[in-house]
């Protein structure tokens, strides 16, 4: 059941990501749509990834490229 739980964690947020990166609009990435679809595939792979530690890294540079740089309003 801990593993359950370990895995689950991990996965959250690469989830997330991929979901965000999802819904969110070709004119907040920097380079437009293809940029878009390039980061969905990244965190496509991510969430396999993130329960060995290597998604999680995705997840972190997907943050910082385009959440971080698109801040609310």
């Amino acid at each position: 059941m801990q593993w359950l739980l370990i895995l689950g964690g991990t996965a959250f947020p690469a989830m997330l990501s991929l979901l965000d990166c999802w819904n969110r609009s070709e004119t907040e990435f920097e380079g437009g749509a293809e940029d878009r679809r390039a980061w969905i595939r990244w965190l496509a792979i991510a969430v396999p990834a993130s329960w060995i530690g290597v998604g999680l890294g995705i997840v972190l540079g997907y943050y910082y490229a385009v959440v971080k740089r698109n801040p609310p309003a």
